[in-house]
Order: structure tokens, then C-alpha cells, then sequence
């Protein structure tokens, strides 16, 4: 049975700059869980890699946010995310060209708390015709994860822990 609500971890800068530069629009990685080390072992819920765990990604970003790192794992792997993601919004005409200039300027500079990290929770069903699956080839583990291009601000709430 799908679950009722789907979690993602984002920095705050992503959430800034796609309420800023994408008209309120998010793109977002998410699961059917907020800590697969958590779901009954025998579901693929648990079976949902580290590298795509909501609840990883946040104690790895606040790791790196709490201790300043702005070379870590997290802050590196998601700038190249949103570098990539920036290039694509503009190639697409979804941003212009200084907004996407403004996003890559941004991502140079690391202010680690503008990486503080945010919890996404999302309501499967004001969202489920619009949720893709994750290839299988790109996921992190087994478990199903999946992408959201277009959610809108007021299809989620944002918590921190």
C-alpha cells in the first residue's frame, strides 16, 4: 500500500532559490519514508539507500552545517545537483539567463547557513498523478524513490528537526 506522505531533505538555499527564480515551483527527490533504517525491515521502504534517505541526508547536511564544512559530502554533491538543474531550467526557458547566473553564483559561494537542512512532507495524493518513479538504475538502493518537477508551495509543509 503506498504511503500517505512523501518526505524529501533540501537545503534552505534550494527552497530559496526556486521560491525566488522558479516561480515557486521545487523540483524534489522523495521517498515514502523519512528514515528507511526505520521501516519494518521486510518492506522495500527500508531497502532506500543512504544517499536518498531523508533522514541521512538531513544529519549529514546538519553535520556539515553545524561544523562549518563547506567542502563536505552533502554540500558538494547538491551543488552540482542545482548547477545542473539551473543549466536545464535555462536551456528549457523556464529561468533566464541572469536568474540562472544568479543560482550558479549562489552555489559558489557556500554560506553554511543558508544550507541548513529542511524537511519536505508531502501529501501523496495532491500530488500522485504528478510523481515519477525513479529509473531503477538511478536509485540508491531498491526501495522506490521519486521526483516531483513541478511541486508547488502549497502542496507541502516544511519542518526542521
Amino acid at each position: 500500500m503506498p504511503s500517505l506522505l512523501l518526505y524529501s531533505t533540501n537545503p534552505r538555499l534550494k527552497l530559496m532559490i526556486q521560491e525566488e527564480h522558479r516561480r515557486d515551483l521545487h523540483y524534489v527527490w522523495c521517498s515514502e519514508c523519512f528514515d528507511s533504517a526505520l521501516a519494518p525491515p521486510h518492506s522495500l521502504r527500508a531497502l532506500v539507500g543512504s544517499s536518498s534517505n531523508p533522514a541521512d541526508i538531513y544529519r549529514g547536511l546538519k553535520a556539515e552545517v553545524d561544523s562549518a564544512d563547506k567542502h563536505g559530502n552533502n554540500f558538494t554533491r547538491i551543488a552540482g545537483s542545482l548547477s545542473v538543474l539551473a543549466q536545464k531550467w535555462y536551456i528549457a526557458n523556464e529561468i533566464a539567463e541572469h536568474d540562472r547566473d544568479e543560482i550558479l553564483y549562489m552555489l559558489m559561494e557556500p554560506t553554511p547557513r543558508l544550507w541548513t537542512p529542511l524537511v519536505y512532507v508531502i501529501p501523496r495524493d495532491a500530488v500522485a498523478t504528478r510523481l515519477k518513479p525513479v529509473h531503477p538504475s538511478k536509485r540508491s538502493g531498491t526501495g522506490r524513490e521519486f521526483v516531483m518537477e513541478d511541486l508547488r508551495r502549497d502542496e507541502f509543509d516544511v519542518i526542521t528537526l
